[in-house]
């Protein structure tokens, strides 16, 4: 699913009047209608709302949905805030269709003050996509009145003040649903927007989308990626899906090189190897026996590399330490691979002490950094927006697969495109969640399947196993281990219909 910008989604909404034979406002009718029916499915039908709206076309969309939800003999009212003196066309005709029926307030935020207690829930249409600067002055005190209500807040399209580069300590509506016409709205996928964004929505209003113009950004749904999932053959043998070797664990750490080993196993690959320290020979052997284990020449620590010939995939990090000769270690592997690796954790914060590395690094490997672990590799953002684009532009130099690790994982390419991920819950915010997916996309890349395919299924599936395991456990109680019993049961769902 695309992820449209403000400017490709005005020119989608111009091309459907165009296409469609239809006017602007038939569309604005369609988008509330369609929101209604959202609102009521999520929440059945709530009484006592009360809808804020702006002077654009985000107002007129509240505008019309409270004479729909009132047509639907549920008792709505709507703000009209005093301090603006221009309104769009279509803002104009909702105002003038909407019923006696419809108690309509106008003051400002003083004047919301007063009466926002009074409310069930309250509806948020003050501002749209198109907002470019900051809140201030009276839409402020507005906003900052409306977080103050404490029942249910729900956003039209998205959050009033919301913007892709938000400042710092800039404010949003703070909605606890938003329901988003067609398409995700890139400010929706960062995590330092978190405050204002608790869940939300795509509602398709069948907009004819613009056609792809270069690199852009998608939100991965099932259809995207059923098509990846590889079937496997009759009369296949373990040889048929590949030899994976995952270099991880150190002293007091081998449960990291157990949970990758056991995940890679359990996304498919034929045969796994992990290399351990000599520490770790006993542990593996005993704890996944479906594995099988090489020691180093060092006992408490990775210090060398086994021969890497008879692997088709190799991903090295998790719980290694910063050793010296583990460093040393994994610079021979950055020149002595034939192949993209899948690097994570310490492998990671080695590399970011040794930044002349990075172009040693095979094209295509897969990264996966953690906010923290980015920030170490790439430097420090003032947001997300700007977080992104230092990640575009780390993977186009260096021509590599960053997958960033948060609520909404993306994986970003060299070309530019992005994808975020839509599966997965806080409940994988846990020791051990990390080295599960270094070993599913190490276990994929065996397999056969292109770094591209391996980053969108492993990130994918990854998340699904988590909230099946949530689902399963509690979202607070289940283990990193418990996430990799539930691949296989993320793998059949997908494969379902």
């Amino acid at each position: 699913m695309r992820i449209l910008s403000p400017e490709e989604i005005k020119n989608a909404d111009s091309a459907t009047v165009k296409k469609q034979g239809i006017r602007s406002l038939d569309l604005m009718e369609r988008a509330a209608f369609q929101f209604a029916m959202h609102l009521v499915g999520k929440f059945g039908y709530i009484e006592n709302g009360l809808i804020v709206c702006g002077p654009g076309n985000n107002g007129g969309d509240g505008l019309a949905l409270a004479r729909i939800l009132t047509s639907w003999s549920l008792k709505v009212s709507v703000f009209l805030p005093n301090n603006f003196d221009s309104f769009s066309p279509d803002y104009q005709e909702n105002r003038n269709r909407l019923p006696d029926s419809v108690q309509v307030f106008t003051g400002d935020s003083e004047g919301m003050k007063s009466i926002v207690s009074r409310f069930d829930w309250l509806g948020d249409a003050l501002f749209g996509v198109g907002l470019n600067r900051p809140l201030e002055g009276e839409t402020l005190a507005l906003v900052s009145v409306m977080n103050s209500f404490e029942k249910l807040k729900v956003s039209v399209d998205v959050p009033s003040g919301l913007m892709d580069k938000m400042p710092k300590d800039s404010l949003a509506f703070n909605a606890d649903w938003i329901g988003t016409f067609q398409s995700p709205k890139l400010s929706l996928m960062f995590a330092s927007n978190q405050e204002f964004v608790n869940d939300f929505e795509v509602i398709d209003i069948d907009l004819e989308v613009p056609e792809l113009n270069g690199p852009a950004s998608f939100f991965l749904q099932k259809e995207d990626v059923k098509p990846l999932l590889k079937t496997r053959k009759k009369f296949a043998h373990k040889g048929t899906y590949g030899h994976a070797l995952v270099i991880a664990g150190s002293y007091g750490k081998l449960g990291a090189a157990i949970l990758s080993s056991k995940a890679a196993l359990s996304v498919g690959a034929g045969l796994v190897t992990a290399f351990v320290p000599e520490c770790g020979y006993e542990v593996i052997q005993i704890s996944l026996p479906e594995a099988m284990c090489l020691t180093g020449k060092g006992n408490l620590k990775i210090t060398d590399l086994p021969d890497l010939e008879p692997f088709q995939s190799i991903g090295m990090g998790p719980g290694l330490g910063k050793d010296s000769k583990t460093a040393e270690a994994l610079k021979d592997l950055l020149t002595g691979s034939k192949f993209p690796l899948v690097l994570d954790a310490d492998a990671l914060n080695i590399i970011s002490e040794n930044k002349d590395w990075l172009k040693k690094i095979p094209k295509n490997s897969l990264l996966t950094p953690h906010p923290k672990e980015f920030e170490r590799l790439v430097g420090k953002s003032v947001n997300d927006f700007e977080m992104l684009e230092k990640a575009k532009k780390f993977a186009r130099k260096f021509k590599l697969i960053l997958i960033v690790k948060n609520a909404h994982t993306a994986i970003v390419l060299p070309d530019g495109t992005c994808y975020y991920n839509s599966t997965g819950n806080p409940g994988m915010a846990k020791g051990g969640s990390g080295d599960v997916l270094t070993g599913m996309l190490t276990g994929l890349l065996a397999q056969g399947y292109t770094p591209l395919e391996a980053s969108i299924l492993g990130v994918y599936l990854h998340g699904l196993a988590g909230d099946l395991a949530a689902a399963k456990y509690g979202m607070e109680s289940f283990l990193a281990s418990q996430l990799i019993g539930e691949i296989g049961n993320a793998m059949s769902l997908l494969r379902a219909n």
